[in-house]
């Protein structure tokens, strides 16, 4: 039964947005609808509230995987662990972090943490980080990750900066700090005006698709800030005005077909290669030598080809591996910084 495929049974229970005639019990009934559903919840982050969901419903999960259910909540131990060490940072740390790309809209948990710092507190607070038991695995010009046994991954992030135009400045980032709560937890994040603008560039440039998650971050976002013409206005300023109209241009073509048309998109979404080119050729200011030019295609196939493994089985296998897992990252990390991407 169509109102039966995965997003349209996960989207049914997590946005009330969207119109559906599935009731909750069904969802349970159907053993490999139900699997399905949990497979794409996953990959597209929602297992969490998915789960939530259906737990504030009262509906029964008889084909709940207990050992995943178990293994998600360590996860959100881990995190909690994770935000509670950053609260816990040194009166000269603190008001100088703020977790960014963290969907806040809804409830889920991420499975490392970014952070923006700025660029004369990096050290001082990957410090103070190191102080409190995290170990320091990998810093360059791309990205600072720390870890620690039981808590997520902490990447550090001091300029968003893609195909060498300074989309983002650091002012505008340290302004734009506000506090949230997630779990009972409070902490600091990006306010509405500068998550929708960071979120759209990181996943149009940063990953290259996004997940039903990140849309209906964007979706609640976009209800929320009250002046968009301000994020417009900012991105014009700094050289991607045209990106940001022709990706939210996207989004409402996006959300046309699947919450009017009630049309099945496949997510986690993956931007085309025209599209992103376009968005390229859009940006004012390209700063590209012939060196970030070259590596420009070799990185689009590159996000094209962890798009399509991601989760397979031979991506599993390499990504257990940790020095074939680091090797990966390298690479990764090489391609983008070639072709003019700089994240800290």
């Amino acid at each position: 039964m169509d109102t039966l495929k995965p997003m349209a049974l996960i989207l049914s229970i997590v946005d009330n947005e969207y119109p559906n005639n599935i009731y909750p019990e069904e969802i349970v009934q159907d053993r490999k609808a139900f699997l399905k559903g949990i497979k794409f919840a996953e990959k597209n982050g929602l297992y969490y509230y998915f789960i939530h969901r259906l737990n504030e419903l009262n509906v029964d999960l008889p084909f709940l995987d207990e050992k995943h259910r178990d293994e998600e909540q360590k996860r959100l131990s881990g995190f909690k662990e994770t935000i509670a060490l950053l609260n816990s940072m040194p009166e000269s740390c603190k008001d100088h972090w703020a977790v960014i790309k963290a969907c806040t809209t809804l409830p889920h948990i991420p499975r490392d943490v970014d952070v923006f710092v700025p660029r004369e507190k990096k050290k001082e607070i990957i410090k103070a980080l190191e102080n409190k038991g995290m170990e320091c695995v990998h810093s360059d010009d791309i990205e600072t990750t720390l870890i620690k046994g039981e808590y997520i991954n902490l990447d550090l992030y001091t300029r968003i900066c893609y195909f060498g135009v300074e989309c983002m400045d650091d002012r505008f980032l340290l302004s734009s700090f506000a506090k949230d709560e997630i779990f009972g937890m409070e902490y600091i994040v990006l306010n509405k005006k500068a998550d929708f603008l960071l979120t759209i560039l990181h996943n149009l440039f940063g990953h290259r698709n996004m997940t039903l998650l990140d849309f209906l971050h964007i979706k609640a976002l976009r209800k929320t800030v009250a002046d968009l013409n301000f994020c417009r206005n900012y991105a014009y300023k700094h050289g991607w005005g045209q990106v940001f109209d022709l990706t939210v241009q996207k989004i409402d073509t996006l959300y046309g077909e699947i919450y009017k048309k009630k049309e099945m998109v496949s997510f986690p979404y993956l931007f085309s290669q025209s599209f992103i080119l376009k968005c390229v050729s859009a940006m004012e200011g390209l700063n590209m030598t012939k060196l970030n030019k070259l590596f420009l295609y070799p990185s689009l196939i590159w996000d094209k080809i962890v798009f399509q493994t991601k989760g397979s089985l031979i991506y599993n296998t390499l990504r257990s591996v940790e020095p074939l897992r680091k090797s990966i990252n390298s690479l990764g990390y090489l391609i983008r910084h070639m072709r003019g991407d700089k994240y800290s």
